[in-house]
């Protein structure tokens, strides 16, 4: 087991395996009206979590999703060019990736980019899974517009371990939005894609521990199945104590009264709440029977020649 931050985490699986790459830009336009541009220091996700849409995307293999991550090497560079030759606007990071992922930890390339966009003076929504976005809060504290929202889907840690078994504990991700509130930073919960309600949760406990925990914003959205989203749930569950109830995820009509009801609740108490209805991006075009991954990787890629796969190790 590693530490980061106080957060007990896996390590990598034996067969995890992580790329090098260079990038000619870094900073994509974002097809959602709330943002201008897309961030991603990443392409792949160490979380690998049953319902990405990454995937689908991406147009690559869910099984294998989760089992390599690619490092853009060169991103802070490449968006200390991107922010020189753009117009200023609002930057997710991310939108296809955990920008605070295991190999954050080891790399820093979220951090090194955040600093390039503090220097230039751009607003930035950061959306993670992962409590180590706290080693940033130094950073933070000195940007002019800056939101912090943590991907908190369902407070029932044990349907978390079901769907996102590697990606952090449900509890540190709480504890690490308080403690981010309580530094005076913007923060935001991404209730998305919302699960059903287990272990007694009800809409208005869940608006409740929303509010306490100093957050005044939260957003959500229904499941999206496709790219053999429901068949990869539905084999994760089988069996599980929580079967029946997570089941549900994927019945819209429930969800959708569902989130109206959160959306009230929360509203009651001071906290906005929207459900998104996104556009999904453009998936890359495919080149012949190349693997989609590769070219999406090749309209990034710089000629520079990148580091081959390796192993992950626990350092």
């Amino acid at each position: 087991m590693e530490e980061l931050r106080g957060i007990y985490v896996p390590s990598p699986r034996s067969s995890f395996t992580i790329r090098e790459v260079h990038v000619k830009q870094a900073l994509r336009r974002d097809p959602l009206p709330w943002l201008d541009y897309s961030f991603n220091p990443y392409v792949g996700c160490y979380h690998g979590c049953v319902f990405c849409y990454s995937p689908r995307l991406l147009r690559v293999d869910r099984g294998e999703w989760g089992q390599s991550v690619v490092v853009k090497r060169n991103a802070a560079t490449a968006l200390a060019r991107d922010v020189r030759r753009l117009p200023r606007g609002l930057v997710a990071i991310s939108t296809a990736t955990d920008p605070y992922q295991y190999v954050e930890g080891k790399y820093h390339i979220t951090r090194q980019s955040l600093k390039v966009l503090l220097r230039a003076d751009w607003p930035v929504s950061i959306l993670t899974r992962a409590p180590l976005v706290t080693r940033d809060l130094d950073l933070f504290r000195r940007f002019g517009e800056v939101e912090v929202n943590l991907s908190v889907p369902t407070m029932d840690d044990r349907a978390r371990a079901l769907l996102e078994p590697w990606a952090p504990p449900i509890p540190a991700r709480l504890r690490c939005l308080r403690q981010l509130a309580e530094a005076g930073v913007r923060t935001g919960i991404g209730f998305a894609p919302a699960y059903p309600p287990t272990d007694g949760w009800t809409p208005s406990k869940m608006a409740e521990a929303f509010a306490s925990l100093g957050v005044r914003k939260a957003f959500s959205r229904i499941l999206d199945t496709r790219w053999g989203v429901r068949e990869a749930i539905r084999a994760r569950i089988q069996g599980s104590p929580l079967q029946e109830d997570l089941e549900r995820i994927s019945d819209h009509e429930y969800m959708r009264a569902l989130l109206q009801e959160l959306a009230e609740e929360c509203e009651a108490r001071g906290v906005s709440f929207r459900v998104q209805r996104p556009r999904a991006p453009k998936p890359p075009t495919l080149r012949g029977n190349q693997p989609s991954l590769r070219a999406f990787l090749d309209t990034e890629a710089s000629t520079s020649k990148a580091p081959g796969p390796s192993p992950a190790s626990g350092g």
